[in-house]
C-alpha cells in the first residue's frame, strides 16, 4: 500500500471489480480521458483482471479515499530493458474530480515508479481536448513530447492525442 496526502494506492483486488465497473459507467468522465467508451460486461472486466494477474509487467492500483474506491492508476506497456513505462489514471466518481485526488495519486505513483521500481522514464497519452488532465499532468511535472493530430474519435469528432513524459532526472529535480 502506498500513501499520499489524500489518497491510498493499493493492489486491485477481485472485491474491487464491482465498484470499478460501476465507476466506468460514467461515460462523460471516461470520454474525457481517452475519448473512447464502450459498454463492458462485468464478465469481461473479470476476464481482464485474471489476465492482469498473469502479467508481471502491469502494475495496477485502485485509488482509495477514506475507504472508498474512486478510480484506478497504474503502469502498462512497461519495457524493463529501456526502463520506461506508460502510465494511466482514471477517476470516474464526479464527487472526487477536480479536487486534487488525481494529482496526489500521480505523485505517489511516480515516487514508487522512480524510487522503488527504478524506471528512467514514464510517459502517457491523453485526449488533446482534455485541458483539466493536461494541466494536472503539467502540475506534476510531465512535459509535452508530441501530438498525433486527429488521432482519436471522441464524441462525434476527431481530436488530437497528446503525448507527455517525465524523466527520473526531471522528477528528482522537482523533489528538491
Amino acid at each position: 500500500m502506498l500513501k499520499g496526502e489524500k489518497v491510498i494506492l493499493r493492489a486491485r483486488e477481485r472485491e474491487d471489480l464491482k465498484r470499478l465497473h460501476e465507476l466506468e459507467q460514467n461515460v462523460e468522465l471516461v470520454l474525457q480521458g481517452d475519448g473512447n467508451w464502450q459498454p463492458e460486461p462485468f464478465a469481461a472486466l473479470e476476464k481482464n483482471f485474471e489476465k492482469h494477474l498473469a502479467d508481471e509487467e502491469k502494475s495496477w492500483f485502485v485509488i482509495e479515499v477514506a475507504g472508498v474506491v474512486i478510480g484506478g492508476i497504474g503502469l502498462h506497456h512497461s519495457n524493463r530493458l529501456d526502463s520506461c513505462s506508460e502510465f494511466g489514471i482514471g477517476i470516474y466518481d464526479p464527487e472526487y474530480v477536480g479536487k486534487g485526488y488525481g494529482s496526489d495519486a500521480i505523485r505517489v505513483l511516480l515516487r514508487w515508479a522512480f524510487r522503488i521500481q527504478n524506471y528512467r522514464r514514464i510517459w502517457l497519452t491523453t485526449a488533446g481536448d482534455n485541458p483539466r488532465a493536461i494541466a494536472a499532468y503539467e502540475k506534476c511535472g510531465f512535459v509535452h513530447e508530441g501530438r498525433l493530430r486527429e488521432h482519436i474519435f471522441s464524441d462525434g469528432e476527431y481530436v488530437d492525442l497528446v503525448q507527455m513524459g517525465m524523466l527520473r532526472t526531471e522528477w528528482e529535480a522537482r523533489q528538491g
